[in-house]
C-alpha cells in the first residue's frame, strides 16, 4: 500500500494557543455552564425520586 503523493504536511504548522490555553478554556467553560446543567439534571432526576418516595412509603404502609 503506498501513501498518497498530495498528503497535508503539518511540520511548520504553529497555533497562536497553547494546549495550557486550551484546557484553561474549557475548565472556564465548564465552569460557567455547570451550574446550568445541574439545574437541568435537577428537573429530571427530582421527580423521579419523589415517586420512589411515595412509592415505597405506600407500599410499607400497605404491609
Amino acid at each position: 500500500m503506498t501513501t498518497p503523493s498530495n498528503a497535508l504536511d503539518f511540520s511548520g504548522l504553529t497555533l497562536p494557543f497553547s494546549v495550557t490555553d486550551l484546557v484553561g478554556s474549557g475548565n472556564a467553560l465548564l465552569g460557567f455552564i455547570g451550574a446550568f446543567v445541574l439545574l437541568s439534571l435537577a428537573f429530571v432526576i427530582v421527580p423521579k425520586l419523589i415517586g420512589l418516595i411515595r412509592n415505597s412509603i405506600s407500599a410499607a404502609r400497605g404491609r
